[in-house]
């Protein structure tokens, strides 16, 4: 692979412009290593990390938009607590991007509609399920009815599974910036107040 991270070595803010176009990126390409992210939460004092598609990237607004189910464990532990952070790494780049920020989940509301609206008939599936996830099963099946095993549903069947369809918004407040090098790893970390400040650090 060709990809690179640009960035000027004398200005520390080319890192987080590339950062913000990159995520913009992956958002929009199935190929890029950072859209799938890691995503950390809280669940009575205990940091739960899981994989999670970024599906969308306001860089003005500074959001990171994935989706659930909004009976996931995730949605009530952001709900009790919504600081969380975003992990990603690519291998190519061999740059590895940590976001801090505050988490809201929409449901049944103009923000969900539009994604849904947004989404393929494949995606839709995953959401028509017989059962919340994590609910215990007897043996390794797909949490789906039967008659949607073989073929997509249809948009009357589709709309099932937006009762189940969650937006998580991350608006984020604080970027950490790494890239592992040979010759010595390069750092760097910026923090949003009324505006984006950063500086460069030591790894």
């Amino acid at each position: 692979m060709s990809r690179e991270f640009q960035f000027n070595p004398t200005n520390v803010n080319t890192i987080l412009d590339e950062s913000w176009r990159q995520l913009k990126e992956a958002a929009e390409s199935e190929t890029h290593p950072w859209r799938l992210g890691n995503l950390a939460t809280l669940s009575e004092d205990r940091p739960r990390v899981r994989s999670v598609v970024l599906r969308d990237v306001q860089t003005e607004a500074r959001e990171l938009i994935c989706y659930t189910d909004q009976r996931s464990d995730k949605v009530n532990e952001i709900k009790a607590s919504p600081r969380v952070e975003w992990m990603a790494y690519d291998s190519v780049t061999r740059v590895q991007i940590r976001l801090r920020g505050v988490a809201s989940i929409h449901t049944n509301d103009a923000r969900s509609e539009q994604h849904w609206r947004e989404s393929s008939p494949e995606h839709r599936r995953g959401y028509i399920t017989i059962s919340a996830p994590g609910t215990k099963v007897e043996s390794a099946v797909p949490n789906l009815p039967d008659y949607l095993f073989d073929r997509l549903p249809n948009d009357e069947e589709a709309q099932l599974g937006y009762e189940n369809f969650a937006v998580i918004v991350c608006r984020i407040d604080y970027l950490d910036w790494l890239q592992l090098r040979r010759n010595g790893h390069l750092a760097a970390q910026f923090l949003w107040t009324d505006k984006w400040e950063g500086h460069w650090k030591y790894a």
